[in-house]
């Protein structure tokens, strides 16, 4: 299971099994990245979507 570790604008820590990751799009209004995720929930990462896909691909 390839997993990644994130946190949220919450400062909330996440990890995440990538296979759940749904959509992903960069946050226009600040930095940061939202993750959909198959159960329907959001998460609003405070990484930028180049370093999201970093992540992903070194998982």
């Amino acid at each position: 299971m390839k997993t990644i570790q994130f946190r949220t604008d919450d400062l909330t820590q996440y990890t995440v099994n990538i296979h759940q990751i749904t959509c992903m799009f960069s946050v226009e209004e600040s930095k940061g990245t939202w993750i959909y995720l198959s159960c329907g929930t959001r998460l609003k990462t405070l990484f930028t979507i180049d370093i999201i896909w970093e992540m992903i691909h070194n998982a």
